[in-house]
């Protein structure tokens, strides 16, 4: 119950892990102190890169691969059947406060509502109260705390997001949308944000970025690895303008969708990463469906506003 009260309140004191107990927690281990951990177990962890799953030993791949407008089109040949989705699991998360540095740590229930190309709900339950909401649609992005000392809903506009964003929250709900990577992609391969592909032989997989025209250069907005078997994707990465990343997601344990004929895959388990703040944030999904009972819907992802349920709103991006 008190890591339930932690998470509804970031700005009040919080509890977590320490940093480098956060790859031990993450594999479902008990949590240790630093000071427990033996210097070689140290070592071990540093030599073996970290959690990131795709340094696991791959066989090189020199074969064939296809042509960019190819991969996109297979990529779409699933992704534009994904008109919608339901799924349930459940979450963890070690979140930082950008500001004060707090910590907090949290596991739970969770529900996650999509339709493309922005609207996703994901809904956080710890025994059985809402602890968060995360929202977005074409237009805004909020977050919800509706628990603890100071229950707040915290938004902003999609057109005026910048890295201010990732200063005063220690998730993004502006990116988490484009973490799925199951939008379909453009295949005008000229039109911005341009594509450009590239193979990764060790990784055996298509590395696909999105760039921008910036005043004075290009810039590079999204990377996502794609398996070159499946075209499953595997990573995703987003860029500021100045190319440092907001958020590194893992994209694991692809898993059938309920409802689509033929069979659509999306990854079951998310590790992501926000470097600004540190936070860490891993959903794990069990229930993956089209949809249930109607839901989700047009009005599903409308904004709250003062239907929020809390007596603070604050817009993060005045």
């Amino acid at each position: 119950m008190r890591n339930y009260k932690l998470l509804a309140n970031f700005q009040s004191r919080w509890h977590g892990l320490p940093a480098l107990a956060v790859c031990i927690w993450n594999t479902g281990l008990k949590p240790v102190r630093l000071s427990a951990v033996p210097i070689l177990l140290v070592m071990m962890l540093v030599a073996a890169g970290g959690c990131d799953p795709n340094k696991q030993t791959r066989q090189p791949y020199y074969g064939p691969t296809l042509p960019l407008a190819e991969v996109i089109a297979q990529i779409n040949e699933r992704n534009v059947r994904i008109d919608s989705l339901r799924c349930a699991g459940t979450f963890s998360a070690n979140l930082i406060d950008p500001k004060t540095r707090e910590k907090t740590s949290l596991d739970g229930d969770l529900t996650l509502l999509y339709q493309p190309r922005r609207n996703l709900r994901m809904v956080g339950k710890f025994l059985a109260n809402t602890v968060f909401e995360i929202g977005s649609n074409a237009d805004r992005y909020w977050l919800i705390l509706p628990q603890g000392a100071n229950p707040a809903m915290y938004w902003g506009n999609h057109r005026l997001t910048d890295s201010r964003v990732g200063g005063l929250l220690p998730v993004r709900p502006d990116l988490l949308a484009e973490v799925l990577a199951v939008a379909a992609v453009d295949g005008d391969l000229l039109k911005e944000p341009c594509p450009v592909v590239r193979f990764n032989n060790d990784q055996d997989c298509y590395m696909i970025t999105w760039q921008i025209l910036l005043p004075d250069r290009w810039a590079v907005q999204k990377e996502v690895w794609y398996d070159r078997a499946t075209l499953q994707p595997r990573s995703v990465l987003l860029f500021d303008d100045n190319g440092r990343i907001v958020l590194r997601a893992y994209l694991l344990k692809p898993q059938p969708v309920g409802g689509f004929e033929p069979e659509a895959k999306i990854a079951s388990e998310y590790q992501m990463y926000f470097p600004q703040s540190g936070s860490t944030f891993v959903m794990r999904l069990n229930d993956l469906a089209r949809s249930q009972n109607g839901v989700p819907r047009a009005n599903t992802f409308n904004f709250p506003g003062d239907r929020a349920g809390v007596p603070k709103v604050i817009q993060v991006d005045e």
